[in-house]
């Protein structure tokens, strides 16, 4: 009995043991360096080169860019807002004879990039094209505008995006505040009858464009445009009632996109205009870059995957690949690493982008990864799936890869990070766990 018992409980525990190591799970990768007949591999050939981005779309994104930034490895970039705008509800009604006593464009700070002890200069102008809702609009789009400017004064605006504001005695969250013309202002006082007619064919909407910056090196901030705190204001009064405001806002109804400009000529880095610029993809071995707002990515190609395992047939199982992304410049100040970065799926048959089936789109951040580490100074992803398709040609999927910063329409930060050397200990890598059967 007891040698029965003995049996039931060895045959238990292997079926145990085995069940563990079949686990995909991330659980089941901590025990990889406890499984029996699995192997490690960071050796894989990795070819790499960086160049610039395609257009994206900046249509009605979670957040519009604002700025001026110069950077001496990827030259100088700004950024400007198009919008509509709307009325608070179905007609106004500014009373007998209104007089503007000011006008106030004000935008919700939800985020910053760069110096914000830089000014910048930022100037406001009146559309005079209409922007449509149903239009895509890209980082490259334009729409006309008049280039007379709206601004009361010419002067460079600093933010304080910490710190709030007091408005009418009361302490805002920190927004800027941009006074505009006083005839302006008077205008849209005198022209009631046409707002309350057609507001979007009085008035298109708006361009907001920074033109330059002084300090060390500018700044780029995230705007919240359906904000309560954002909006164009109107400060007056009437026969009647003095203190009126007046606020246009911008809804979730409202066109808007942002526009943004890249002068790479302005980079002093020659490994940077030689790969990025010049196409010479060779200095992809030694070093790589990535640019938010629609500027650089990184085209990652895995030349010899296949053939490496092309010995076991399809007896292979890969439990783990992670590709590993190094920042070569944690120390930067102002010129910060982006937050989080993705991978795009190319596919073979066609060259369109998609998600790959490790994506968190399918399965989940913590999953997938791609946020930065800055203990390790590391992005990592997990493309278990994406590998173990290319080995046993599975799926229709090109073996490379675009690395690019999440968000790109919102994040103007930049990163640099290590290239492909082999000698490199922080090089580019994929790290593979697997076995064969």
């Amino acid at each position: 009995m007891k040698r029965i018992l003995l049996c039931i409980v060895t045959a238990l525990s292997c079926a145990l043991f085995t069940a563990c190591t079949n686990e995909t799970s991330p659980i089941g990768l901590d025990l990889i360096d406890n499984k029996v007949g699995t192997y490690f591999m960071d050796t894989i050939t990795l070819e790499a080169y960086s160049m610039l981005e395609d257009t994206i779309n900046t249509t009605q994104s979670s957040a519009d860019i604002l700025g001026d930034i110069s950077d001496p490895v990827f030259g100088h970039s700004s950024a400007g807002i198009y919008t509509q705008l709307s009325l608070s509800g179905s007609t106004v009604n500014f009373g007998s004879n209104p007089v503007i006593d000011s006008i106030v464009l004000t935008l919700q700070i939800s985020g910053y990039y760069g110096d914000t002890n830089s000014y910048v200069g930022i100037r406001v102008h009146k559309l005079t094209e209409d922007l449509s809702t149903t239009d895509q609009y890209y980082q490259t789009s334009t729409v006309e505008y008049d280039p007379n400017v709206l601004n009361y004064s010419l002067t460079g605006y600093n933010l304080r995006p910490n710190t709030p504001i007091v408005v009418d005695t009361a302490l805002i969250n920190a927004h800027l505040r941009i006074r505009l013309s006083q005839s302006f202002g008077q205008d849209l006082l005198n022209r009631q009858d046409e707002i309350n007619s057609d507001f979007n064919s009085f008035l298109k909407g708006l361009y907001i464009e920074a033109t330059s910056h002084t300090g060390s090196c500018g700044y780029m901030l995230t705007t919240n445009m359906n904000s309560s705190l954002t909006g164009l204001t109107v400060y007056y009064h009437n026969d009647n009632e003095n203190n009126k405001r007046y606020t246009f806002p911008c809804t979730e109804e409202c066109a808007r996109f942002t526009h943004l400009d890249h002068n790479y000529s302005a980079s002093t880095d020659v490994s940077f205009v030689q790969e990025v610029l010049q196409g010479n993809k060779d200095f992809g071995e030694d070093i790589l870059f990535l640019q938010g707002g629609g500027g650089v990515k990184t085209r990652i190609t895995f030349p010899y995957l296949e053939s490496t395992f092309d010995q076991y047939s399809d007896r292979i199982v890969i439990h783990s690949a992670e590709l590993v992304i190094t920042n070569v410049a944690p120390n930067e100040v102002y010129l910060i690493q982006p937050s989080l970065l993705t991978i795009q799926g190319v596919r073979k048959s066609d060259g369109a982008i998609r998600f790959l089936p490790d994506d968190d789109y399918y399965t989940s951040s913590s999953y997938f990864g791609g946020s930065y580490n800055s203990k390790t100074h590391e992005y990592r992803f997990r493309i278990t799936s994406y590998v173990q398709q290319l080995i046993l040609n599975q799926g229709d999927w090109s073996n490379y890869i675009n690395l690019v910063v999440r968000g790109s329409a919102v994040r103007p930060n930049r990163l640099i990070f290590d290239g492909t050397d082999p000698n490199s200990p922080t090089r580019l890598r994929l790290e593979i766990a697997y076995s064969n059967y």
